[in-house]
């Protein structure tokens, strides 16, 4: 088992919170956008 800091486990914490708060809908347009944006660099 691993022992983790209570600065560890805070840090975890709000990591795991602001994964949740990420919406699957926000990341595609952000796959979308850069993609596109890929495709106009390449001649």
């Amino acid at each position: 088992m691993i022992q983790l800091t209570d600065d560890e486990v805070a840090l975890l914490k709000s990591l795991l919170v602001a994964l949740r708060s990420i919406k699957i809908r926000d990341i595609d347009r952000a796959l979308v956008i850069l993609a596109k944006a890929d495709r106009a660099r390449k001649p």
